[in-house]
């Protein structure tokens, strides 16, 4: 997927501001970009329930659910 921040192809997550795509570097390249996605991410976390899924592009989703992709 395409960082919306840098613009180059790569793996993202949906961590940058308003849960836009962003990679890894771009996510963790300042301080401010580090919050951000500290900030998305346990948001997705939290909405997820007790038991969630982790390691996907998609981010976090719940286990009794579905992936957002599909």
């Amino acid at each position: 997927m395409q960082c919306t921040t840098c613009g180059e192809k790569k793996e993202t997550r949906p961590y940058g501001e308003d849960g836009v795509a962003i990679c890894f570097q771009c996510a963790m390249g300042s301080d401010e970009a580090r919050q951000e996605t500290e900030r998305q991410f346990s948001a997705q976390l939290n909405a997820c329930g007790q038991v969630a899924v982790l390691g996907d592009e998609a981010g976090p989703y719940p286990l009794k659910g579905t992936s957002p992709e599909h």
